[in-house]
């Protein structure tokens, strides 16, 4: 079988524990603190099977999503048809992407900011500056590393008599290069058909202090705050365990 990103229907299940609708509620309450313009198009870097683009074009939002993976787009694409919404989806690479036209919000979810070097994280932060709008926010959850790269999480889905456990892991590359291998493994019990996905990926860590000193040294950012479990009223500084921060920066 081939990677996970060409199996939208696996990957859909096993980040299925999550609120998405609170999670908009959370990007609603974001807008209305600390935004400085209208909020009417957003823009979901690494989209994926784009779990958010239903209820935010419920709530009447223009959705563009943009991603490397041509079969997670075409999911996202039957999933706007079946739902009859008008969404534009980009097949891209996050480190050097333009767009016809800006967009008021910009988020990335689950970590996936797959940047290998420093270079490719500037190139995305300059990438993201031109397609967003002046007082609009980037929001990411769980880009920064805030806990060690060598954790392990493992945890069991069940939907549609699918069965996933998934196991993500991480090892450390290189120190000076801060750049560790992501590996998720999932185990897949399909109607009674067993599958074993594996998916490895190079990134670049991203520690908060040093996330603090880049966003100074951006002209076109500025720090807005940081949340864990993505919740406004729990400050990352008062956190005892940290889990699923969100950050949020500022277009100036």
């Amino acid at each position: 079988m081939s990677n996970l990103y060409d199996n939208p229907k696996y990957y859909e299940i096993v980040f299925s524990f999550r609120d998405i609708p609170g999670e908009v509620d959370v990007f609603e309450e974001c807008f209305k603190h600390f935004s400085l313009i209208p909020v009417k198009s957003v823009l979901e870097l690494g989209c994926g099977n784009s779990p958010h683009m239903e209820e935010l074009v419920k709530r009447g939002y223009q959705y563009n999503g943009l991603d490397l993976s041509k079969a997670m787009l075409e999911y996202s694409r039957q999933k706007a048809l079946r739902i009859g919404a008008k969404v534009n989806l980009i097949h891209g690479n996050m480190i050097d992407f333009s767009l016809d036209a800006v967009v008021d919000f910009v988020y990335i979810t689950l970590g996936s900011l797959y940047v290998r070097n420093t270079s490719e994280l500037m190139k995305h932060f300059d990438s993201v500056s031109a397609v967003l709008k002046k007082g609009g926010l980037y929001l990411l959850d769980w880009c920064i590393q805030f806990t060690l790269s060598s954790d392990k999480e493992t945890w069991e889905i069940e939907k549609e008599r699918i069965k996933v456990n998934t196991t993500v892991s991480g090892k450390d590359i290189n120190p000076i290069e801060q750049t560790f291998e992501e590996t998720i493994a999932i185990e897949v019990n399909d109607h009674g058909k067993h599958h074993i996905i594996t998916e490895k990926n190079v990134k670049r860590a991203i520690y908060p202090q040093e996330f603090l000193c880049l966003v100074r040294s951006l002209k076109d950012f500025e720090f807005v705050g940081w949340w864990n479990n993505w919740d406004l009223s729990q400050l990352l500084e008062q956190a005892t365990k940290i889990d699923r921060p969100i950050t949020l920066i500022r277009r100036i």
